[in-house]
């Protein structure tokens, strides 16, 4: 798909709560930026954990996952027709938006913070489980089937990391439907 949209929030230097007039297009924005970020926090941790096969298929395709998002986000943010935003909804995403994960950025330029398997798995668990909740009160807004399809793919994003760090490994048997 790889849509070329030109994003007005850069999350490295602001939250939704310092943005004055937040709009539903910086609100989406957001989240394409999010993508973005997750995909370079991936790939960096892919390279760091090379010699661990599991885990450097594990990033590798998430990272490919968030690549596809953010272009999927893209896309909804050309879609939205101009909607705006009531005062309420304006609040609820910037409450959505507020969350350490959005505040240190510094996940995807520094992997070499990220020495251990445990600390890898918990900084992918902690930002898919928060875009997560930052996409549900986007989709509770934006009531779109391909928003309804990647909050499934957080979801399912949130698990497999979550399977990850409980097993220690990919598969732990044959009843594991991962």
């Amino acid at each position: 798909m790889d849509v070329d949209v030109d994003v007005d929030v850069d999350v490295k230097e602001m939250t939704m709560s310092s943005i004055p007039e937040l709009t539903l297009e910086k609100a989406v924005d957001f989240a394409v930026q999010t993508e973005r970020l997750g995909q370079e926090m991936y790939s960096a941790l892919a390279s760091r954990f090379e010699d661990d096969s599991e885990l450097r298929e594990l990033f590798t395709t998430l990272a490919a996952d968030e690549e596809h998002h953010a272009d999927h986000f893209a896309g909804l943010r050309k879609r939205l027709g101009g909607k705006q935003l009531d005062p309420e909804e304006q609040q609820y995403l910037r409450a959505a938006s507020l969350s350490d994960i959005f505040a240190d950025w510094s996940l995807s330029e520094a992997p070499e913070m990220i020495t251990t398997r445990e600390d890898a798995l918990q900084k992918a668990f902690n930002l898919e489980k928060t875009t997560l909740g930052y996409y549900q009160a986007l989709q509770e807004i934006i009531p779109d089937e391909l928003l309804e399809e990647m909050v499934a793919e957080e979801k399912r994003h949130l698990v497999k990391v979550m399977k990850y760090m409980v097993t220690g490994a990919k598969v732990r048997g044959l009843g594991d439907k991962f």
